[in-house]
């Protein structure tokens, strides 16, 4: 099934922005936008909308569009956010697991580290955010894991801006160390383990202003 325009654009801006190709502060032209997915304005500028909606994009009166600069108070906050939300939800997990669950979560943890291996930064960011995502399933609180499906998503981007050159993500043995937690049923443990692993990623964080990217056709159409 062919994917539509706006769906390219937005996820090509992720990807590029989680590969550390496109920088905060980068222009989105409509023009260039067109031309490299070969679509109308009507597609890009609903594609600027839903990445403005999930705050990956800021739209600036009679300037256009740009990749947004979250500050670090706003970073520390989705990580605050996140910390709160995930202690609960892994202490639920680790009482209602079950061996379908424990299989997934070992199957998330395995494809993370074979991409970091691979050099591949993008999937591993997005295999990271899956697996918070699959214990917020197991946690079983729909209100919680819906709150975390946003944070997961801006803590993403904040870690594809802002992770300094030696960021390696998460750690090859914190993800396993939490599922392991989840499997012998220690919920305390499992959710200690969780906020510091996320303590973790947050303090490898680098708010240097960033320089602003200076072909967008070179970024998003080679």
């Amino acid at each position: 099934m062919a994917v539509n325009a706006e769906s390219r654009i937005v996820d090509g801006v992720v990807e590029a922005i989680l590969e550390r190709r496109l920088r905060s502060g980068t222009k989105l032209s409509e023009p260039e936008l067109c031309e490299i997915y070969d679509c109308g304005r009507t597609d890009v500028r609903r594609a600027l909308v839903i990445l403005a909606t999930r705050k990956t994009v800021e739209l600036r009166p009679n300037r256009g569009a740009f990749v947004r600069v979250p500050s670090q108070p706003e970073a520390h906050n989705v990580f605050q956010a996140r910390r709160a939300i995930e202690k609960t939800l892994a202490r639920n997990a680790a009482q209602h697991a079950t061996g379908a669950d424990l299989a997934e979560l070992d199957h998330v943890v395995g494809a993370e580290i074979l991409a970091r291996k691979n050099g591949d930064r993008a999937k591993a960011i997005r295999l990271s955010g899956e697996f918070h995502m699959v214990l917020a399933k197991i946690g079983q609180n729909d209100v919680l894991a819906e709150f975390l499906h946003e944070l997961i998503m801006r803590s993403s981007l904040i870690i594809g801006l802002f992770a300094g050159s030696s960021h390696v993500l998460c750690q090859d043995e914190e993800h396993g160390e939490i599922a392991s937690a989840i499997r012998s049923g220690d919920g305390t443990r499992a959710g200690d383990l969780l906020e510091a692993h996320l303590r973790h990623i947050e303090a490898q964080l680098v708010f240097d202003a960033p320089a602003e990217a200076s072909d967008l056709r070179q970024i998003l159409g080679g």
